[in-house]
């Protein structure tokens, strides 16, 4: 018995002592959850997809730094510079960020790298510098405070431009721009007293203005929903035929999502019921404001079953969906739909619904909307 018992207990002190080891000796950084990365297909395994070149030919594979493919970037204008380079990132203003990547050059010719604005009336946004390439692999980083803007933006382009010539190869591998200071801590708009005309002919039934997090799971609700928009719908104003008029706003982002959709829901009796707005195309980007409307009888209705608008409902709010439908979300083993939700959320965003009685016509935004 003694030898069985040495047998277990030795195995199981070694264990613990290396794991008290790793504790002591492994960096803690090891164990953070590693930021996000704002660049698309970074080590080109994907092939050239998402990235653009201009004056130049843009191919994936040897050499390579890791993995099987790098980028390879040749230019093919005599009196220009070849530009290789993403844009749509979306930044956070004065901020720290930085920029890694690995790269050589055939003929050790250097490569300059900025981040502007990618629109008219152009616009550094705090990266201009050249790094001294060498025909040799070489891993470059370097830090910097985002400036030039004051507000989120998701039209900045990450460029790297070559020396000027015809055929001058470059290779590049592992890009990686990731945000290492903390973004400021947004002041979204005050909620107005909403102003609706006399007679009650429209209700505010929804309205979120506040960043959304991974804690909602994509789902940004009220449960149960405001008080003054949960009553009967049916008497004594005909609200369950009427129209509901959705608007949103988005302030911020970590990386833009063109395809984003959303999907305003209702949910009764612990989820027998439940009607949705189709899905609209909202760009997940900085600066968007949609407005759309949709007949409260002409949602989608699980089942064929149409809510109980006689009666109280336990929830409503919004679903985050990507560009194939699919909820952004964890919820029902979903584990985010093959998206990273560190580039989806922090969403800032204003998320407002009113719903107008049958036959009248809505009074407008403004009177929600500072």
């Amino acid at each position: 018995m003694k030898t069985e018992s040495r047998k277990w207990w030795l195995p199981a002190t070694l264990a613990l002592g290396l794991l008290l080891f790793l504790a002591l000796v492994v960096p803690s950084t090891l164990f953070a959850e590693t930021a996000a990365n704002l660049i698309a297909n970074p080590d080109f395994e994907l092939g050239v997809k998402n990235w653009t070149c201009k004056d130049c030919r843009l191919t994936a594979g040897a050499p390579v730094y890791t993995g099987a493919k790098s980028g390879q970037m040749r230019t093919t204008a005599n009196a220009a510079r070849g530009q290789l380079f993403q844009s749509n990132r979306a930044l956070q203003p004065h901020v720290e960020y930085q920029l890694t990547f690995w790269a050589r050059s055939a003929g050790g010719q250097d490569v300059q790298v900025d981040l502007y604005k990618q629109t008219s009336a152009a616009a550094n946004y705090g990266l201009n510098q050249t790094f001294d390439l060498t025909t040799e692999w070489q891993q470059f980083s370097t830090t910097f405070t985002t400036t030039g803007f004051d507000a989120p933006v998701s039209n900045a382009r990450l460029r790297f431009r070559a020396a000027q010539g015809k055929g001058l190869q470059y290779s590049l591998d592992g890009v990686s721009l990731v945000m290492t200071g903390e973004p400021p801590t947004p002041t979204p708009s005050p909620t107005p007293s909403p102003t609706p005309p006399a007679g009650g002919s429209e209700l505010l039934v929804f309205d979120w203005n506040e960043p959304i997090t991974k804690a909602e799971r994509g789902f940004p609700w009220d449960n149960p929903p405001m008080a003054s928009a949960n009553g009967n719908w049916i008497a004594p104003i005909n609200y369950a035929e009427g129209t509901l008029y959705l608007r949103a706003e988005i302030f911020s982002i970590p990386m833009a999502q063109d395809d984003m959709r959303l999907q305003m829901c209702f949910w009764q009796y612990s989820n027998a019921r439940e009607n949705c707005t189709t899905s609209r195309n909202v760009p997940g980007r900085a600066g968007t404001v949609a407005e759309w409307s949709v007949p409260v009888q002409g949602m989608w209705k699980k089942d064929g079953v149409v809510i109980d608008w006689a009666n109280p409902r336990d929830r409503n709010g919004f679903a985050i969906k990507n560009g194939a439908g699919d909820p952004v979300s964890n919820y029902s083993g979903w584990n985010w739909n093959g998206e990273n939700p560190d580039e989806w959320y922090p969403l800032n965003a204003r998320l407002t619904v009113v719903v107008v009685q049958k036959g009248a016509a809505f009074s407008g935004w403004e009177h929600y909307i500072p």
